[in-house]
Formats: structure tokens, C-alpha cells, sequence
């Protein structure tokens, strides 16, 4: 992450961010908190080092995950206020409910879980086992494509091989193995539940980018998350990330 040419010391720029990223304030909160420590800042300037750095903050920390998802996900949409109009926010964790990846919409259709799938299988580097969902129609048909795009793929590489594909997705409608999913929904949405909606879609990308960011460094599955067996505070796991 670059620093280079702002008013504020790295420091302080960091830790407002987080506190942002990881906690329900407001930017007008954060003004607040900051001047305790003698430090006047504008809650605009929190604004605009959100938009800016919360998507880079994620692609460190993608950078650095473990990896060690499990092959069974779960693929669920919630919905957030983007200039006023509902937006659909796609997300994906493991079955243990670590967080994998995330895609905001402006539509709820298959297009939107399918580069939500994409995304994922890039983070986590294999393609899953099976992905379970809602049973929403849309979910389903992302899943279909996705395993005729790979047995389309297979059927290249092994051009005499005449049956199905060995390895596809299996989808699923279990409803209870989705409650880890919208259990993590609702800590999303309490802490962009001050922020009372987004400005620009650009934005909510990145601030959104940055709250998952977060959650993955809380859930320990980074590198620095664990050194020596010794849990490491998301302060200090993000200070290693910027260095």
C-alpha cells in the first residue's frame, strides 16, 4: 500500500481505516475517536482512505492467506443501498465459515453467482466440491454453466475420453448448512449499517472489499495470523501487511 504524498503519518492512516473496516462507527465517529488522541481530521478524509485503501488491503491479505479452505462452500446474496437502490452482495465461505471471496451486483441473476464462484476458485486456488445455496433458481444455473464449462474443458484435454467428466460440482438446498453463511451476513450488515448507505458503487466495492479483509484476518486465516501457536491482534497483523 502507498502512503506516499499524504497529510497523516502511515500510522494514523492505518489505524482509522481499521477501526472503519472493523467496528460499526460512522465517519463522523471516527473524527471523534481520532481527536482524543489530539489529531485533527476530517471525517472526509477517513472517507476517501477507505474508498482508497480498502481494496488494496484486501489483495494483501489474499496474498497472504493460508488457503486451507475446506472443499465443501456456501454460496448465499444479501442486499446493501448503493446510491439509494438496492444492490446484491454475493459471498462465499467454507463450511467452517471462513471467508473466501465476495462479488457486488447490481443485479440478483446467475451472471453475478457465477463470477462470485469464479472469484472464489481463484482465491482458494481448486474447485470445490459442492456449493450449497438457498435453492435460488439463479444459484443453481451459475453452478450448471460452471460444469459444462469444465467438462467442456476436461473433454479438450482428454479428446478419446467419451463419458462424463470425472470431478463436477455437486449443488445443494440444504437449508440449516447456509445458517454460518447468514450468521455472517449480519456482522457485515452491522458494520455497514451506520455508514447508512453507499455513495458510488465504486466505493461500496472497495469499503466492502476492506470489511472482508478484516473478517479474514479476525478468523485467523492468514500467515501472520498465528506465529509460533501465539494469536496475532488484527492491529499488528495489518501493521506486518503494510510494512
Amino acid at each position: 500500500m502507498d502512503f506516499s504524498g499524504k497529510q497523516f503519518p502511515k500510522s494514523v492512516i492505518i489505524m482509522v481505516v481499521r477501526w472503519y473496516l472493523a467496528y460499526p462507527l460512522s465517519y463522523r465517529h471516527i473524527e471523534e475517536l481520532i481527536a482524543e488522541f489530539s489529531i485533527m481530521l476530517d471525517h472526509a478524509s477517513v472517507q476517501r482512505w477507505v474508498s482508497e485503501f480498502g481494496i488494496h488491503l484486501q489483495n494483501k491479505v489474499r496474498k497472504y492467506l493460508t488457503r486451507n479452505f475446506k472443499r465443501s462452500w456456501r454460496l448465499d446474496e444479501t442486499y446493501i443501498k448503493v446510491q439509494g437502490k438496492l444492490c446484491y452482495l454475493y459471498r462465499i465461505v467454507d463450511k467452517d465459515g471462513d471467508s473466501i471471496s465476495f462479488h457486488l451486483s447490481k443485479t440478483r441473476d446467475h451472471q453475478a453467482a457465477l463470477r462470485c464462484i469464479r472469484s472464489a476458485i481463484k482465491v482458494a486456488s481448486f474447485i470445490p466440491d459442492k456449493i450449497n445455496s438457498d435453492g435460488s433458481p439463479a444459484n443453481e444455473l451459475a453452478v450448471s454453466i460452471l460444469n459444462q464449462e469444465l467438462s467442456n474443458q476436461w473433454h479438450v484435454k482428454h479428446p478419446k475420453f467419451c463419458g462424463p467428466m470425472k470431478q463436477s460440482i455437486t449443488y445443494t438446498k440444504v437449508k440449516y448448512c447456509n445458517n454460518i453463511l447468514e450468521q455472517d451476513h449480519r456482522r457485515i450488515k452491522r458494520i455497514i449499517d451506520p455508514m447508512m448507505g453507499f455513495k458510488n458503487f465504486d466505493a461500496a466495492t472497495s469499503t466492502i472489499a476492506g470489511i472482508e479483509a478484516i473478517a479474514m484476518l479476525r478468523k485467523q486465516q492468514t500467515v501472520f495470523s498465528g506465529c509460533n501457536g501465539i494469536n496475532v491482534s488484527i492491529a499488528d497483523q495489518i501493521d506486518l501487511l503494510a510494512a
